[in-house]
């Protein structure tokens, strides 16, 4: 079923779309900051690493997109699939072949890593593209590198460990993505319309922003370098095991689909 999965993602447009957007907000700001008209000795004079570089940490405007888009991309890609298959009843044409259980959980799996995946593109290639343009300068709270402190993600492991730290932040989004993914197949069960489907993650992200303080805002804790508290581990737990539980009772509940 995997194998089936990958290629109906691979076909489709939308997922494509999410691919060239990613590609297109990572650029950009690599763009912007790429070095010009300098020589070798500048690299020893201005202390600029790929690190402190990285669009995650400057927030020039394109982050701030892929910040709100961060919804839209994830869900897009696979989100819907549900939904689709549902409406042409092509749902049916697996079941016949795929016990339920299976296919259920695969489906829940494979949305969830294609939205983390699609979620964490941009992050990844920004870093990529900015390692090509600066060297990886070890990071001195004291020499201009102060990006991240006490109030922030891991101070220590960032000055300490940099590449570590650039992998958890990777890992926090990739979560983050897989679970707006999940929240919009978990829907699916409720609005059958694809659309509604996509853009109810979105206004989900949204509300919790806008009811909650921004210290404890899904987006000061996943996406601008704001501190690990009690409310990320309530972010992950809910959003990844809830649309999970939910997705698949479900699915046992309606004996027809």
């Amino acid at each position: 079923m995997l194998e089936m999965e990958w290629k109906r993602v691979a076909t489709r447009p939308a997922f494509w779309l999410a691919i060239v957007v990613g590609v297109v907000l990572a650029v950009v700001p690599a763009v912007q900051t790429w070095p010009q008209h300098v020589t070798a000795d500048y690299y020893y004079t201005y202390p600029r690493s790929a690190f402190i570089s990285w669009f995650y940490f400057i927030g020039t405007g394109t982050y701030y997109i892929y910040a709100l888009l961060v919804p839209i991309l994830a869900s897009i890609a696979f989100a819907d699939s549900h939904a689709e298959d549902a409406n042409t009843g092509f749902i049916k044409n697996i079941l016949t072949k795929v016990e339920k259980k299976k296919y259920f959980l695969v489906r829940y799996l494979f949305n969830f890593v294609i939205g983390g995946v699609v979620a964490v593109f941009p992050l990844i290639l920004n870093f990529l593209l900015e390692m090509a343009a600066y060297p990886l300068i070890e990071n001195n709270y004291y020499f201009g590198m102060n990006l991240v402190q006490d109030g922030n993600l891991l101070p220590d492991l960032f000055y300490g460990h940099p590449f570590a730290y650039v992998l958890v932040v990777v890992l926090l989004n990739f979560l983050l993505g897989g679970m707006l993914a999940s929240l919009g197949l978990a829907f699916s069960f409720l609005v059958k319309n694809r659309y509604i489907v996509l853009i109810l993650p979105l206004l989900v992200f949204m509300a919790l922003d806008v009811l909650i303080p921004f210290s404890h805002s899904i987006s000061a804790v996943f996406l601008y370098n704001g501190s690990w508290n009690f409310a990320g581990t309530a972010y992950l737990a809910v959003g990844i095991i809830g649309p999970l539980i939910w997705y698949v009772a479900q699915g046992y509940k309606h004996e027809t689909i």
